[in-house]
């Protein structure tokens, strides 16, 4: 069993006397407009099932829970929803995400651990993608979200891990995976465009390598940034953030 798999193990195990009943009975109901994706998805289904029981997708208010993506690791699944609907938030607002500790026995799940509202990222209530990782021995997720303001387009990517029972932000800032201007300049002679794929180092993970592609006044490079675990933060320990990225997000 890998090391994260075994971090999540012990959180559970230090759980396991508290168990959750199924919260069905909390205020907020499933989204209506949930039931369709989330029933045409056996597994997210599951989740959904063991975390709020025969609850039904009938609310419609702003804080009806929506439930958006079922991460699985060695010893548990972890059901990951949003407070209200996607892309129904204002321009600036994120989405107020939550997550479900589910312990898997004997073929069953049973809610451990709610983490509420750990993380409001994104724009218009939305979120690009949700990804189970291991770093630096934890297991954990990224989230990766963007948005655009006034003709300035940027995405990036946030770390967390489940660390001594707690859920941790290793990132204060999101590390930025794009960035393009041409919207706010109109002129493509004057734009930025950044682009990066992102990844944990598989012989070192600690450490999550991002590969920019910046193109700028007539020319292309790539650079190497890496961000390596200090702590439970991520901080630059190789290359720089490309100063370009400040202008193509508007900075």
């Amino acid at each position: 069993m890998n090391h994260g798999g075994m971090r999540l193990l012990f959180l559970l195990a230090a759980l396991l006397l508290v168990t959750c009943p199924a919260v069905a009975g909390q205020s907020a109901g499933l989204c209506a407009a949930a039931k369709k994706p989330v029933e045409a998805e056996p597994p997210l289904a599951a989740a959904v099932a063991a975390a709020f029981g025969d609850a039904l997708f009938k609310a419609t208010a702003d804080d009806c829970v929506y439930p958006l993506k079922v991460l699985h690791y060695a010893t548990a699944d972890v059901l990951i929803v949003q407070a209200g609907e996607p892309g129904h938030a204002c321009h600036g607002c994120g989405a107020p995400l939550s997550a479900y500790v589910l312990r898997r026995v004997d073929g069953d799940s049973r809610l451990v651990r709610v983490y509420r509202k750990f993380a409001t990222p994104g724009t218009f209530g939305v979120v690009e993608e949700i990804s189970a990782i291991e770093i630096g021995g934890d297991d954990g997720m990224a989230i990766e979200s963007g948005g655009m303001f006034q003709g300035y387009s940027s995405a990036g990517v946030d770390f967390f891990a489940f660390h001594a029972g707690q859920l941790v932000s290793l990132n204060k800032t999101s590390i930025t995976t794009a960035a393009d201007n041409e919207g706010a300049v109109g002129d493509a002679s004057k734009a930025i465009e950044v682009t990066a794929k992102w990844s944990i180092d598989p012989a070192d993970k600690t450490a999550v390598i991002v590969d920019y592609k910046i193109k700028a006044d007539g020319a292309t490079r790539v650079e190497r940034v890496v961000w390596r675990l200090q702590g439970m933060s991520l901080v630059v320990s190789h290359g720089r953030v490309p100063p370009e990225i400040s202008s193509a997000s508007g900075g």
